[in-house]
């Protein structure tokens, strides 16, 4: 995965993840990191970016769910 991606995906998740004030502090660092794409990537549309981050999210939050036990069941 792109490290630049993953970064979005993990800032959004500690937004998602958080009760009302907790996740308005958690915003500005996600909106800076949309930012520094919106700055490399002028011609790509903010609410774009921001749909796919939250697919992307949803994508990788069903990933973590479905982890295999760290212990291997017995035979």
């Amino acid at each position: 995965m792109n490290r630049e991606l993953e970064a979005l995906i993990l800032a959004y998740e500690k937004v998602s993840a958080s009760k009302d004030k907790e996740a308005e502090h958690y915003r500005p660092a996600f909106e800076s990191l949309l930012d520094k794409v919106m700055e490399r990537q002028p011609n790509l549309s903010r609410d774009i970016l921001r749909k796919s981050v939250i697919k992307a999210h949803r994508k990788w939050a069903l990933k973590q769910d479905t982890k295999p036990p760290a212990i291997p069941p017995t035979a």
